[in-house]
């Protein structure tokens, strides 16, 4: 077998860190047939036939905004997704409780470790879930899932 040469500087090929590569879901999308997309999937226009394969127009840079802390004093302030310190994505539309609230839900089955985090609704229609936040403790954020 002949090893192929390749030329020093033609086609050069770009160094990705394995994060590059693939990144930490800042979220995870859920389908209604009960499967589960990172945010860097959907938000980048990868996968929903909605966006055409153009971002979201609420993504930043393809990836879900970081939460942060509604205030009722803002314009954008809705009852709908949450209380006044509850963390949200600024592109939610809605929170909808946890997610094991909607377990069994039309037949939709999502995964034991999910069922926990507080679910959303975002401004496409399309429900998520953001690692580390939980429904009983919506003002924190656990871990360190915001760091990409």
């Amino acid at each position: 077998m002949r090893a192929i040469r390749r030329t020093p500087g033609l086609f050069p090929l770009p160094k990705l860190s394995v994060k590059e590569v693939n990144p930490s879901p800042k979220a995870l999308f859920l389908s209604p047939d009960g499967k589960v997309y990172p945010d860097y999937l959907i938000c980048s226009g990868t996968l929903p036939p909605e966006l055409n394969g153009k971002p979201c127009p609420y993504s930043q840079n393809g990836r879900l905004p970081d939460p942060f802390p509604l205030d009722d004093a803002d314009p954008i302030f809705s009852p709908d997704k949450g209380q006044p310190g509850d963390l949200c994505p600024p592109c939610a539309k809605q929170q909808l409780a946890h997610l094991g609230h909607w377990q069994g839900h039309r037949g939709q089955a999502y995964p034991e470790e999910l069922l926990p985090l507080r679910l959303f609704k975002c401004r496409m229609w399309l429900w998520l879930v953001i690692p580390g936040l939980y429904d009983d403790e919506p003002r924190i954020l656990q871990g360190s899932h915001l760091t990409d």
